[in-house]
C-alpha cells in the first residue's frame, strides 16, 4: 500500500484555489487590449491615460494575484503535468535516414529564391507583396525542417558557433 507522501499527481485534485487562480491569471491576460479597447474612442486624453495606465499595471498585478491564489501546492501539480507531457512530445530518438535527408532539402530549399532574387530578380514578378509571401513561406519550411531533422542536428548547428568543435565521423566500412 502507497504511503500519502507517494501519491501521484494523478491523484491529487488541484481543487477551488487552483481553478480561481487560472481564471485570474487569463484574465489578466486580456488586461492591456481592453484597455485599448476601452480608450479607442476617446477624446480626453487625460482620462485615456488613467484608464490605459490602471490596466496596463493591473495586467502583471493580477497574474501576482493569481499565482498567490493558486498556492505551492498547485504550482507543483502544473510543474509534474508539464513534465509528463513534454516526455510525451520530446523523445530524443535518431531520426531515420530518409527523414534526414527530406530535412535537409527542406533545410537548403529556402537558399534558392534568395539567389533567384539577388542575381536574376526578373525571374520573379515586381509585385513586392508577393515576394513577401515567398519569403515568409520559405522561412516557415526553414524552421519546419529543424524539427524535421532533429536533435542530433541542431547539436551540429551548436558545433558551428564552437571554435574548438571538430568533426567525428565514424570509420567508413572498407569495401575489400
Amino acid at each position: 500500500m502507497e504511503s500519502s507522501s507517494t501519491t501521484g499527481i494523478h491523484d491529487h485534485n488541484p481543487g477551488l484555489r487552483f481553478y480561481l487562480g487560472a481564471a485570474i491569471i487569463i484574465l489578466s491576460f486580456f488586461m492591456v487590449p481592453t484597455g485599448l479597447l476601452v480608450t479607442h474612442h476617446m477624446h480626453n486624453h487625460a482620462l485615456k491615460a488613467l484608464i490605459l495606465g490602471f490596466f496596463w499595471v493591473n495586467g502583471p498585478l493580477w497574474k501576482i494575484i493569481g499565482i498567490g491564489i493558486m498556492g505551492k501546492v498547485s504550482y507543483y501539480y502544473i510543474i509534474e503535468h508539464l513534465k509528463i507531457h513534454y516526455k510525451k512530445i520530446i523523445i530524443l530518438k535518431p531520426v531515420s535516414k530518409r527523414r534526414y535527408y527530406i530535412g535537409l532539402f527542406m533545410f537548403t530549399l529556402p537558399f534558392v529564391p534568395s539567389y533567384v532574387m539577388a542575381y536574376a530578380p526578373h525571374l520573379l514578378p515586381e509585385l513586392a507583396s508577393w515576394r513577401v509571401y515567398v519569403n515568409i513561406f520559405f522561412d516557415l519550411i526553414f524552421l519546419c525542417s529543424l524539427f524535421v531533422l532533429g536533435g542530433d542536428f541542431w547539436d551540429k548547428l551548436r558545433a558551428l558557433f564552437n571554435y574548438t568543435a571538430k568533426a567525428n565521423f565514424p570509420d567508413e566500412p572498407s569495401t575489400d
